[in-house]
């Protein structure tokens, strides 16, 4: 977190908030109210039957009048009211736990743990409070990796109209001159530059990541190196993990004197000391502020949150 917070993922609260814990209890709870609801039909079933060994001459003259949807309606109402009551509780409960862990971009689009996996870790693909819901929804519906970043590269503009929006949204004091520059990006992004758009989001993802996280938890999080092990989203509280495994993938190792070619996804270090046309890209622009807008955003509730 901040500075003054504990490390990421130390926490016993943190490991028990993890995503794999997490998709677990929904799964289990889900497994709880399918034994609820398969009562309540057997309580359903054992009102229903006894109709059925109703004699004919009684059938006949019920069925001729109301009073046997009234009959029914007696019966079956306690029931059905309680049935109905636990989706509603069952409904809420998930909206509540969904308001908590996600943003609005994502409240509606359901990701599944494989999908965060692959979106965030393997592709460097924010989706914390960047892009809209519309864009996220294709990205997630997308068949592989090469469409998704084609949908970025063909939804830009809308892109940066939700960074924007979200930057917009940033008041923290702490967080106004970075929004400034979030928003020089989005200028550059319209005017045509893209080039100096990059150049801009690198450098200030760099410098949120410095200032608000002390050296050991900034170097856990962005320590991408070669034939190590990749991020894992159990190890973080949930907001975290869902914020900075891209994060993760765009502190990618790079080094020039060794020889390492030239990434063409958006790279951090690669964007500083690899600068050249096959990183720097219009789409790469746009990757860099995504992620910029997401970190910078995240700051914003978190240091809301401990100032409240």
């Amino acid at each position: 977190m901040a500075k003054e917070s504990k490390e990421p993922g130390e926490s016993p609260a943190s490991r028990r908030a993890g995503l794999s814990d997490l998709f677990g209890a929904m799964e289990s709870m889900a497994n709880y109210y399918r034994t609820r609801n398969a009562d309540l039909m057997k309580q359903l079933t054992a009102a229903v039957m006894p109709t059925r060994r109703i004699s004919d001459a009684f059938s006949r003259q019920v069925a001729d009048t109301i009073g046997l949807n009234a009959m029914l309606g007696d019966a079956l109402g306690p029931l059905t009211q309680r049935f109905r009551q636990q989706w509603r509780d069952t409904f809420a409960l998930i909206d509540t736990l969904k308001d908590r862990i996600y943003p609005e971009n994502l409240r509606d689009a359901e990701p599944r743990l494989n999908d965060l996996e692959e979106l965030l870790v393997e592709e460097g693909i924010p989706l914390m409070w960047v892009p809209g819901p519309k864009v996220v929804r294709a990205l997630l519906d997308a068949p592989g990796a090469v469409e998704r970043r084609r949908i970025i590269g063909r939804r830009w503009r809308g892109i940066v109209t939700d960074c924007e929006s979200v930057a917009n949204s940033v008041d923290h004091a702490d967080l106004l001159e970075a929004r400034s520059f979030v928003l020089d990006c989005v200028t550059a992004l319209r005017d045509g530059h893209a080039n100096s758009a990059q150049a801009l989001a690198a450098n200030l993802l760099d410098s949120l990541m410095h200032a608000h996280f002390e050296k050991d938890d900034r170097v856990k999080l962005t320590s991408n190196k070669k034939g190590k092990a990749k991020f894992d989203l159990n190890d973080y509280e949930v907001r975290v993990a869902l914020t900075f495994a891209p994060i993760w993938c765009a502190y990618a190792e790079y080094w020039s004197h060794k020889g390492d070619p030239i990434p063409r996804m958006f790279a951090r270090h690669a964007s500083a000391h690899g600068v050249s046309r096959f990183q720097y890209s219009r789409i790469n622009a746009v990757y860099g502020l995504m992620l910029a807008t997401s970190v910078m955003k995240f700051f914003d509730v978190e240091l809301e949150q401990e100032g409240a």
